[in-house]
């Protein structure tokens, strides 16, 4: 990549996450219930990826053992978004991508047990900082269980989100729409064997909200943020990621209302500090190491 393509693809890792910035506000907005989200927005999702597929012929040949772990990966992608519907309508949307983006906390543990990679020093302080910003965001003194129940699972769809890489290491020699149709398609399957628990007693504005989430927050920002974790180098891609945290809780106040409070925005802060340092540290010592 030349890096007169840089400030381009970097508006485009921006515009990405701007579309995702929408995913927790138009899940709780909308009244469809986990399920009917889940078939509608992987419907549309894996209809568009194989007309993209369709289109530009990059079709490969798949092995039995292919299929298996593109069928693992999309049943573990259909759970992770099952508990993170339920997080967010349970504990908010703001909490909830706060709970979710602890996933780059657990991917330390998941390629230490998976790929035998070894904990740095480093890595134990991000570890300190990370669930110190998830003990001060969980909202203890909320009325009800439900909140700091709905703060816990999404901390544990973010282990599953974590788990979605080691997958796809397994299968790294297909290309990029190939994996993303096997994760689609079979996390709809997943979502589909659920169809008794779905709803669709929907009104007008619900379906709005179900089809935006369909084509722009997974159809196209996926598409987006394909290209630019292929192109752009990973100190950038890494990084950026995290503005799905104040985008998501930016959106909650202007559309929802939502009242951010002290605890959520240092928890959070906390959280993306802890991500941002395994990052760039795994990246400064790749780097030396070359």
């Amino acid at each position: 990549m030349s890096s007169s393509q840089t400030p381009k693809l970097l508006v485009l890792a921006l515009l990405s996450i701007f579309m995702m910035g929408f995913v927790p506000v138009l899940i709780s907005w909308v009244s469809a219930n986990e399920v009917t989200i889940g078939i509608v927005r992987l419907a549309i999702a894996a209809t568009g990826i194989l007309c993209l597929l369709l289109l530009t012929k990059q079709f490969t040949r798949i092995t039995r053992r292919d299929l298996g772990w593109l069928a693992i990966l999309g049943f573990t992608f259909c759970i992770h978004w099952y508990m993170y519907f339920y997080s967010i309508k349970q504990a908010g949307p703001s909490l909830a991508a706060i709970a979710v983006c602890t996933f780059g906390i657990h991917l330390l543990f998941v390629n230490r047990c998976f790929f035998n990679e070894r904990f740095t020093p480093m890595d134990y302080v991000a570890v300190v900082i990370a669930i110190s910003g998830v003990v001060i965001a969980t909202p203890f003194s909320a009325d009800g269980d439900n909140v700091v129940w709905g703060f816990t699972v999404g901390v544990a769809s973010g282990f599953l989100y974590a788990c979605l890489p080691a997958i796809n290491r397994q299968i790294k020699h297909l290309n990029t729409n190939t994996r993303a149709l096997g994760q689609f398609g079979f996390g709809l399957i997943g979502f589909l064997m659920v169809w008794p628990a779905s709803d669709w007693q929907l009104s007008e504005d619900d379906w709005i909200g179900l089809v935006i989430l369909g084509v722009m927050c997974t159809l196209g920002a996926h598409t987006l943020w394909n290209k630019v974790s292929t192109e752009l180098s990973t100190k950038f891609t890494a990084v950026i990621y995290y503005l799905y945290i104040p985008m998501a809780m930016s959106m909650s106040v202007l559309l929802l209302d939502q009242v951010i409070t002290w605890s959520m925005i240092i928890g959070a802060s906390l959280i993306v500090a802890a991500n941002v340092l395994v990052v760039l540290f795994h990246k400064d010592k790749k780097e030396s190491a070359s």
